[in-house]
């Protein structure tokens, strides 16, 4: 008798998964569509040396083949006026944690399922009809608040999304709209997020955006994105996030399509961003490199999970995790050996879809331990600013 293949789904099993998905997802778009009091997404940070909170984040993709948990109980936090740099290898959830945090994740098949993201934003008073609301001199009045975007109506999110946190995307070509001039896009972002703002304050505003990045206005302002180069886009794209003073802005990958030489010039000026804005980064990145020289804070992650975070110092110095080990010494380096070669990470990443209930990576582990087919590994406090989840700290404190 032929053995079952495990990795098939009979018509049967599928139409029962779609089944069970499609009330999932009418659920949870009804949830994302409700009309609601501002006190139902209202909250407080549980630090307030954050910005930005998330806490057990989960985000999933619904398919006929069954659920992907690309965000599954991801936690960490941004401090004010830091770079946090998120870093591991393709599908791990990087990106997808992002774009939860802008509630990008594209719907019905696409949901937060469960988690908080907690932002800090300065916002403008409102009234009963949600209108900011102004005072005798004709000012908006501005305060501090604390939103659980997780939590937020879809229709609410302009709140957030554009001026409180703003989003830098790794290709500026597929970013940028080809019919529109860069005037008028960045123009655009302006006239969005400022109450009673004019095509000529949104000009003026624009301009200075861009002379912020190095540009002149004049030889780019009414310029399609095709007349520009790689780097000179990007430049745009940094402008247009800066348009609305945001609090927080997210770089997913920024220097990816990008020479080296153009690298370096798109980092310093990040650098000098954060600066001038008094914000924080979260700068997504599979390059170490970068990670290294930007950042004050390390998240890696791994397969929809974090598995260590800590300050830059700890991640690079005293790595504890056998995966960030591994990307570490998976590295180039000058002292490296010409005849040696370069080390890689065995085996592959586990199926998404159907992910076991031990450590993702246990079947990659060169330290795997007997107690790594047991659950998986809750997180480990190695410092006060440095955590790790892996069963072989779990024994070290046992062992005191």
């Amino acid at each position: 008798m032929e053995k079952k293949n495990k990795n098939y789904l009979t018509g049967k099993e599928i139409r029962a998964i779609a089944k069970e998905n499609a009330q999932i997802m009418r659920r949870l778009e009804a949830f994302k569509n409700r009309i609601c009091d501002e006190s139902e997404f209202v909250t407080t940070m549980h630090d307030d040396a954050n910005i930005l909170e998330i806490e057990d984040l989960h985000t999933y993709f619904f398919t006929e083949q069954g659920t992907v948990k690309a965000v599954n109980g991801v936690s960490y936090n941004v401090p004010k006026n830091s770079v946090v740099g998120i870093v591991g290898e393709s599908g791990c959830g990087k990106s997808v944690t992002s774009m939860s945090v802008m509630r990008l994740i594209q719907g019905p098949t696409g949901q937060i399922v469960d988690g908080s993201i907690r932002f800090k934003a300065y916002d403008y008073q409102r009234d009963e009809d949600g209108e900011p609301v102004a005072d005798e001199n004709g000012e908006y009045r501005m305060e501090e608040k604390v939103y659980d975007i997780a939590q937020m109506p879809i229709h609410e999110i302009h709140r957030i999304r554009g001026k409180q946190i703003a989003m830098i995307f790794q290709e500026p070509m597929t970013s940028l709209n080809p019919v529109f001039t860069i005037g008028e896009q960045l123009d655009e972002v302006t006239l969005i997020h400022v109450p009673d703002a004019t095509k000529e304050m949104a000009k003026e505003k624009s301009c200075e955006m861009l002379r912020l990045v190095g540009i002149i206005p004049e030889n780019v302002y009414d310029r399609f994105p095709h007349e520009l180069s790689g780097g000179m886009r990007q430049r745009v794209m940094i402008a247009m996030a800066l348009a609305a003073e945001p609090r927080l802005i997210i770089a997913d990958e920024p220097t990816t399509a990008l020479d080296v030489t153009i690298q370096a010039q798109i980092l310093d000026l990040l650098q000098d961003i954060k600066k001038k804005i008094d914000g924080s980064i979260l700068l997504i990145t599979h390059d170490l490199g970068v990670i290294a020289e930007m950042a004050d804070y390390v998240v890696v992650m791994y397969a929809g999970k974090v598995i260590e975070k800590g300050t830059v110092f700890e991640i690079f110095q005293d790595p504890r995790h056998p995966y960030t080990i591994g990307l570490q010494k998976s590295k180039p380096t000058m002292t490296l050996d010409d005849s040696a070669e370069l080390y890689n990470i065995p085996g592959n990443v586990p199926n998404p879809v159907n992910m076991p209930t031990h450590c993702y990576f246990k079947e990659r582990c060169a330290k795997c331990t007997a107690k790594c087919s047991g659950e998986y590994p809750g997180m480990v406090q190695v410092s006060p600013t440095h955590f790790v989840a892996c069963h072989l700290y779990d024994e070290e404190n046992a062992n005191g």
